[in-house]
């Protein structure tokens, strides 16, 4: 047998084992249906004279090629989690597509990838699109984001509520600073059609519309930017950009920009986003991020929807400032027995 087959195989059963100790709701049943699901393909593998081709179609859970489109507002954490993916897994190699999460949704439809990466559920519309197809994408819920309110550092502004917000967004907006004057506040979104944009639209304002006080660059990179070195502009981002305290970009900026407390729609607590306002549902601009998939279960598509959804996935998330979905169990025995004095 020659070695990379070897690898391949190992990668598969180390790959099944993982997935079955993570998913706890499996029943003793289906756990033996997988192992014995799983021994008989391995034999089959381990007979045949073929290789994996290690291509866009034939590849495992561990090797081969795939396309995964994401949304740009993620780009940080999907290029940590694929560095990490292939770091586990040499012979894994993962092709990454920077768009807008209607692109990335049109990229499964049209098979121009196996996996995407975006902040929300599929509409009804292309559900019923993918179901005309025959399709019915898997998707696993992986992390917690939300969109925050950054500003510069010298804007006399540090919170506002959620009226002012929707405020904020739908007319020319004046509001008191600490000291009573009148701040003039513009407004500046990440990028044309992003998915930070269609979630004020759909989720918060609900058929209104976006006043002239509002404009577009071509990027939160430069988003980030423009607010660095202009106050009175508050830019709305994904908060996977600046969640990651240790990353350059947060460095290069913790002098220069702010985040912007925002109150929930009933309470007159605001709060920063964070993992712990995530948690709690406290932060009011919250957005789970998903990874979908197309392709079946003994797919490279699938070991890294697993992969990110798994233990290395989750902790990579947690260590960049998100709230990740899934976390460890840890169990702590503590010894209440009385301590012996001589």
């Amino acid at each position: 047998m020659g070695s990379r087959k070897k690898v391949n195989i190992v990668h598969c059963m180390l790959y099944a084992v993982r997935s079955l100790l993570y998913n706890r709701q499996l029943t003793l049943y289906k756990i033996q249906r997988t192992i014995t699901a799983v021994s008989c393909l391995l034999f089959f593998v381990a007979c045949s004279s073929r290789y994996f081709k290690n291509d866009y179609e034939d590849n495992s859970p561990t090797s081969g090629k795939l396309k995964v489109y994401y949304d740009e507002g993620l780009e940080l954490q999907v290029k940590n989690q694929t560095y990490t993916f292939e770091s586990h897994y040499p012979n894994a190699h993962v092709e990454l597509i920077s768009c807008s999460e209607n692109e990335a949704v049109e990229a499964l439809y049209n098979d121009s990838c196996k996996d995407i990466v975006i902040s929300r559920l599929l509409t009804d519309k292309e559900k019923k699109a993918f179901e005309s197809k025959n399709l019915f994408p898997k998707y696993s819920g992986v992390a917690k984001s939300g969109v925050a309110l950054i500003t510069n550092i010298n804007t006399p502004i540090d919170s506002l509520s959620y009226r002012q917000v929707i405020d904020l967004l739908t007319k020319p907006f004046v509001c008191k600073d600490s000291i009573s004057n009148d701040t003039k506040l513009s407004v500046l979104f990440d990028k044309k059609n992003s998915a930070v944009m269609h979630y004020l639209l759909d989720s918060i304002l609900k058929g209104e519309k976006f006043s002239a006080n509002c404009n577009v660059l071509s990027s939160t990179l430069k988003a980030i930017n423009y607010v660095a070195q202009n106050k009175n502009t508050i830019a709305f981002i994904d908060f996977a950009w600046l969640s990651d305290r240790d990353d350059s970009i947060s460095k290069a900026n913790k002098n220069k920009i702010k985040f912007i407390r925002v109150c929930g729609p009933k309470s007159s607590v605001c709060e920063y986003p964070s993992q712990n306002s995530f948690k709690l549902g406290t932060y009011p601009f919250t957005r789970t991020i998903y990874v979908f998939r197309r392709s079946g279960e003994f797919t490279l598509g699938k070991g890294f929807e697993t992969f990110v959804a798994g233990p290395n996935g989750q902790n990579s998330f947690l260590k960049q400032g998100l709230l990740p979905t899934k976390q460890q169990e840890r169990s702590i025995h503590v010894n209440i027995d009385p301590v012996k004095t001589h």
